[in-house]
């Protein structure tokens, strides 16, 4: 029992010098704080492109199922870019080219 006080002394004296170097090593960091690198969404801003842009619709109305269901994903892959309905409106409408489908982006 006789050796219970001095483990714990001894414990004590190790835990004293361990906070001593921590509050060291902090106050260190405090004065010299290490460069802060930037970060991997800074360093890689490109623009990656998940969803093709359907293009122009020309008018062939074989064509137009196949180009609307694209046209409906691409709009839905890019929705943060637009600020409001007719920013969506005015993409749809944009690619409404030809004669016939032409009159109503007009």
């Amino acid at each position: 029992m006789s050796s219970q006080p001095q483990d714990m002394n001894a414990l004590l004296h190790a835990m004293c010098v361990q906070i001593a170097e921590l509050t060291s090593q902090l106050a260190e960091i405090q004065a010299n704080p290490p460069v802060a690198t930037p970060s991997v969404e800074k360093k890689f801003n490109k623009k990656v492109e998940v969803v093709a842009d359907p293009g122009a619709f020309e008018g062939d109305r074989a064509r137009f199922a196949e180009w609307w269901i694209k046209l409906q994903i691409w709009v839905k892959a890019n929705w943060d870019a637009f600020a409001d309905d007719f920013e969506v409106a005015t993409a749809v409408l944009s690619r409404l080219k030809g004669p016939v489908a032409g009159r109503y982006a007009q």
